[in-house]
């Protein structure tokens, strides 16, 4: 296994979290108190970004950028259905390579931030919503190894993929600005709860 000693540390996680959840009889962890949770293992862990159900941060391990995707079980279990619902000859070229979960983390490669042209996002989005991923956007394409690679994508809940692709190329079409205010909105939803 690679990263075995992040793993190790991944799983003392999992313990932190089953155990709040136990002792204040709640869903899950609240977002700041995780970030404590995940900082307190993980001291040079920097949090990057946060979605509707997942913390990231980012980890440097020795020659490699690393996120460690920290959140409910679900959300850990279809990123890695996500990334495994490319054939594994395509996978590692197009889909951030996923070394392991575990019950609540997620350790993935990461690049670094690259303006995507509108052939080049048009080109991950088919090759993408060619094998049932959608959402797929600048925000989650990056560079690694100088290599064009998705880090985050969505697959449509059974029999909805049709529905969830029209929504999708609608969120597309949106101006940036309209589309950053509708995720932004969300977001503080999700760290309100």
């Amino acid at each position: 296994m690679k990263f075995k000693t992040l793993h190790d540390k991944a799983k003392s996680i999992d313990v932190l979290i089953d155990e709040y959840m136990k002792t204040r009889q709640t869903g899950f962890v609240p977002f700041r108190s995780l970030e404590k949770m995940v900082v307190s293992v993980f001291p040079d862990a920097v949090r990057v970004s946060f979605g509707l159900h997942k913390l990231v941060f980012h980890l440097n391990h020795k020659s490699h950028l690393l996120a460690l995707k920290v959140g409910k079980a679900e959300a850990v279990e279809l990123d890695h259905k996500s990334y495994k619902q490319l054939p594994q000859a395509e996978r590692h070229a197009y889909f951030a390579r996923v070394f392991w979960h575990t019950k609540y983390s997620l350790l993935q490669e990461w690049g670094v931030e690259v303006e995507v042209s509108p052939q080049q996002l048009a080109g991950v989005r088919a090759l993408a919503g060619k094998y049932g991923l959608l959402d797929i956007t600048c925000d989650n394409i990056r560079s690694v190894n100088g290599t064009l690679k998705i880090i985050d994508a969505v697959i449509a809940p059974q029999g909805m993929f049709k529905l969830w692709k029209i929504y999708d190329s609608f969120n597309q079409r949106l101006p940036p600005p309209v589309r950053n205010a509708i995720r932004k909105s969300r977001l503080l939803t999700t760290v309100k709860q």
